[in-house]
């Protein structure tokens, strides 16, 4: 692996003295990284979150009904708009709602859009713009059979509720690394995660369950309104079984979102040393202080010192390797945190 460090020097050496390549790199991979992240968000939407009537008649021969599991978000929110359309009698979606989704989540991301631009960064609104565009795109262009012909879960709903959540987890986990979202809930969720420096997935999941409460109550309602486009049994008990799948796929995808997106997660370094220098590299290597604390080994007898610090975890690797270069002997100790008050510093997004 030699090799790679040396290339990776290399390369972040030239990146260095030519501030405009770096700049347009950047942003590069972040656009390609955002159509990436939209490709797996629609794939996962239509292969397990609802799929369209024409792949469940595949899977399913006769099927005139398609069991969606409730997506979260603005995707979700469009679900739970055509549900509301379809409380109207005669009013039918089914065949356009691969088409509805498309157009309506490119619509409720608009204020949002505009929440980004003026409350959290302007090239954070434009790239969260693009995924959002891409989404909407890749959504309405996948053609079916590269869904009916490589997955085939419809009758499997606990599995699609895991696969659904990991795919869109991931979809999501992958825009917020790179100091981006892939719109809806997100963008709310980091707005909210910023200012309260916690986590962003918890706040993902009490939005997305507003979502579903609304979606099972328009269904609910539309069962009884629109016989066209209702269940001939007009039975609640598909729509309620899917909605409780939905809280696994919520899970899933709040879990995920946490394990990628490490910004706003901190934990706190406990560094035994004898080294009385450490505590000053450290608080100018990081925009972070630190407390010191006389101490005294058990064993030994000696003096040494406690140093306690709170980092973001994605600080952690760095922070170890200049602790065991300033001192090979350094005892760490790792604490996960869950909440930290008062005054750190967090770098803002771009």
């Amino acid at each position: 692996m030699k090799w790679f460090t040396k290339a990776e020097n290399e390369t972040n050496s030239f990146l260095i003295d030519h501030p405009r390549i770096k700049t347009w790199s950047i942003w590069i991979g972040k656009f390609f990284l955002e159509a990436l992240s939209a490709l797996i968000f629609a794939y996962g939407f239509r292969a397990f979150m609802s799929p369209s009537i024409t792949c469940v008649q595949h899977w399913q021969e006769g099927a005139t009904t398609v069991n969606a599991l409730i997506s979260g978000g603005a995707s979700g929110m469009a679900q739970a708009i055509i549900k509301f359309i379809e409380m109207f009698p005669g009013v039918h979606l089914l065949e356009i709602e691969t088409t509805m989704v498309s157009i309506l989540y490119f619509v409720i991301n608009i204020p949002l859009f505009l929440l980004a631009w003026f409350k959290i960064s302007r090239q954070f609104a434009v790239f969260t713009l693009i995924n959002v565009g891409f989404f909407s795109l890749f959504n309405q262009v996948l053609p079916d059979e590269w869904i009916y012909n490589v997955v085939n879960l419809y009758e499997d709903h606990l599995a699609r509720a895991i696969f659904g959540g990991i795919a869109t987890g991931l979809s999501s986990g992958l825009a917020l690394m790179v100091g981006t979202s892939s719109g809806g809930v997100d963008i709310i969720s980091l707005y909210i995660s910023e200012r309260k420096s916690s986590s962003v997935g918890q706040y993902s999941v009490i939005a997305n369950s507003i979502t579903v409460c609304c979606y099972v109550i328009f269904s609910a309602v539309g069962l009884n309104t629109n016989p066209v486009s209702a269940d001939a049994s007009k039975d609640i008990t598909p729509v309620v079984t899917m909605a409780l799948y939905t809280l696994v796929y919520f899970f899933v995808q709040g879990r995920v979102i946490d394990v990628l997106n490490t910004k706003n997660r901190k934990q706190e370094l406990q560094i035994f040393t004898t080294n009385e220098n450490l505590p000053l590299v450290l608080i100018r290597a990081f925009p972070h202080s630190c407390t010191v604390v006389d101490s005294k080994g058990a064993f030994t007898g000696r003096r040494n010192l406690m140093v306690y610090m709170v980092i973001s975890r994605s600080e952690k690797k760095k922070a170890i390797q200049i602790i065991k270069a300033v001192d090979k002997l350094a005892f760490i100790t790792v604490i996960d945190l869950n909440q930290v008050y008062g005054r750190f510093f967090i770098k803002p997004i771009e």
